[in-house]
């Protein structure tokens, strides 16, 4: 034991004191979850990078049917959802959208005397193919007052039709006030359950620690071959110490330098980006978990290869993979079907639903499942991986 520790120490400190360790352990990793929670997390709504949706409005009515529609545009830029700009006229309007601009409604002149008196009348919305999202909120919430109106045209000529009489032109304004002002018969309550949400910070901080753990633990891993194309493989073999120890040496190597890239990455990307990782006790089974599976399948995979090159690429081939069927840059789990299935033939899958659970404020036992999963394929690929080093070793 005490000399598989002395090989792996000196292993670590040549891994600590390579640029390119670093580099790929922490940096890369980091600076991508950051990347990517400033772009797709920010288009979101994710926290730490709210989308507003950019709305040009013309109200050439100035009556009190389109003055509730601006109130609605008015709370809705209180909550910090809509962005609300004034345009002169529905050219100056469709003139901006075009060039650039996301979306622009359009409230025609006497739109709300028709609506009043039962009348057809059209809002018009100018949308940017460029801006999918803006332009779908402008549509829906266009589309959403407009059925207001429809409803409540469509209470008024309920009443005349049930009186069997003609619309009274006198008559309707009032039924028109009636009918807005009642109570709605069914409503809908949403109510919000306890957890944490779902955070695009956190989400993507975890999974890019995730994904590149498997890439920081070849550093360690491929040693073995390392040492054997190098030529000091006979020098070790020449030493008093049991050749058990050679491959005990590289593996510790390997667990601690993915520890520290994933709890420095953990650290990091908290006080950084403000990620939520969840239950402290939580998280460090879950990264113990997924160090232990990273050793194993990277130890599998370099088996098969030649030289330390030759490892490396098998590696990060198989890593890239199954990190992205895994679930590592977007959520597999929301996923159904086929492709749902498939994803759990990857650690990486196991993980992120651990973790997962722990970001929603599930307690450390949800989570051990996923652990054993993922402990499971590291114990598995790790010693078929081990037995094949072990005959390199011997046959060095």
């Amino acid at each position: 034991m005490g000399a598989a520790f002395t090989i792996g120490m000196k292993d670590l400190r040549q891994r600590l004191r390579d640029r390119s360790a670093w580099i790929i352990a922490v940096i890369v990793p980091l600076g991508l979850a950051f990347i990517l929670n400033a772009t797709i997390g920010g288009a979101a709504g994710s926290e730490g990078g709210g989308f507003l949706t950019e709305i040009l409005v013309v109200d050439d009515d100035g009556g009190e049917v389109s003055a509730a529609f601006l109130d609605i545009l008015d709370d809705l830029e209180a909550d910090e959802i809509v962005s609300v700009e004034t345009a002169t006229s529905a050219a100056d309007a469709q003139s901006r959208v075009q060039d650039g601009f996301p979306s622009a409604i359009v409230i025609p002149e006497s739109f709300t005397a028709a609506a009043q008196q039962g009348s057809p009348a059209t809002i018009t919305v100018y949308t940017n193919p460029d801006e999918q999202i803006a332009s779908q909120v402008a549509l829906a919430l266009a589309q959403g007052f407009a059925a207001e109106i429809n409803t409540v045209q469509l209470s008024v000529a309920s009443v005349f039709v049930g009186e069997g009489t003609d619309p009274d032109p006198v008559r309707i304004p009032g039924l028109v006030a009636a009918a807005q002002g009642g109570t709605p018969l069914a409503t809908v309550a949403g109510i919000e359950t306890e957890g944490e949400g779902f955070d695009l910070a956190t989400y993507f901080a975890i999974g890019m620690a995730v994904f590149f753990v498997f890439f920081t633990v070849q550093f360690g891993v491929l040693g073995l071959i390392e040492e054997r194309d190098q030529g000091t493989m006979a020098r070790l073999l020449a030493a008093p110490i049991p050749r058990a120890a050679i491959v005990g040496g590289k593996l510790i190597a390997a667990f601690v330098l993915g520890l520290v890239s994933m709890l420095v990455l953990w650290i990091a990307s908290s006080l950084v980006m403000g990620a939520e990782w969840g239950n402290p006790v939580g998280v460090i089974v879950l990264i113990v978990a997924g160090v232990i599976a990273a050793m194993g399948v990277t130890a599998l995979v370099a088996a098969f290869a030649r030289t330390a090159e030759q490892a490396g690429g098998y590696a990060a081939i198989v890593a890239v993979v199954l990190g992205l069927l895994g679930g590592t840059f977007f959520p597999v789990s929301q996923a159904s079907g086929f492709f749902s299935l498939v994803s759990k033939i990857a650690p990486h899958r196991w993980l992120m639903d651990g973790f997962n659970l722990l970001t929603a404020g599930d307690p450390v036992s949800a989570v051990i499942p996923s652990a054993l999963a993922a402990v499971a394929f590291g114990v598995v690929t790790g010693v078929i991986g081990l037995l094949m080093a072990r005959k390199m070793v011997l046959t060095s």
